[in-house]
């Protein structure tokens, strides 16, 4: 595998950070450098640390993900945004798009076949900016 990504995790359900950090790392492997759990946090680390991605829930406290998205879009052009949610509706997943996500995941996928999705996403677009 290439170089590992650099993921910055947000979620205020710690039992979800838990299982995003152990997926990235077994099916990586990949470097976790942060986890917060609000959507100005990882807007905050986000602009600072410049992630390769940003797995990203919805529905959060302080900015929602919707808020957030746009904010890292804006703070850190280049790294690629996953929103991750329990909402699987048109509505919520056409709002996340046009708020600047690159992917729209549904929280329940199984954990193997998610860190594949994100990492290719980051390959392919890392790959077309290179082209």
């Amino acid at each position: 595998m290439a170089t590992p990504l650099r993921v910055l995790l947000a979620d205020d359900h710690e039992d979800i950070l838990d299982l995003l950090r152990l997926a990235f790392r077994i099916y990586g492997p990949h470097e976790v450098i942060a986890t917060v759990s609000d959507g100005r946090k990882a807007v905050d680390e986000a602009i600072r640390q410049q992630p390769d991605l940003v797995v990203l829930d919805l529905m959060m406290p302080v900015l929602s993900g919707f808020e957030a998205v746009a904010l890292i879009r804006t703070g850190s052009p280049r790294t690629r945004i996953a929103i991750l949610s329990a909402l699987d509706d048109h509505d919520s997943r056409q709002r996340a798009m046009a708020a600047g996500a690159d992917l729209f995941l549904v929280k329940g996928m199984v954990p193997r076949e998610m860190v594949k999705v994100m990492t290719e996403a980051v390959l392919h677009t890392a790959a077309g900016a290179g082209a």
